[in-house]
């Protein structure tokens, strides 16, 4: 596994402009992209997140 194809919860949130509660209610209703549980951190895969981007389009990257 390599750590840059992967996101953390609180890269996604701030990725898309929603609060981390969010995505938890997503992942318990499963809704959003795939993702993985390890000890103390949920991380999403990279891949998922643009291939779900491109499936929701309004839940494009916020740009800074």
């Amino acid at each position: 596994m390599n750590c840059s194809d992967y996101i953390t919860a609180r890269q996604l949130a701030e990725r898309w402009g929603v609060h981390r509660a969010t995505l938890l209610r997503w992942r318990q209703s499963n809704i959003g992209p795939a993702f993985h549980k390890a000890p103390g951190v949920v991380l999403y895969p990279l891949a998922e997140v643009e291939r779900y981007e491109q499936a929701n389009p309004y839940l494009k990257p916020q740009s800074k």
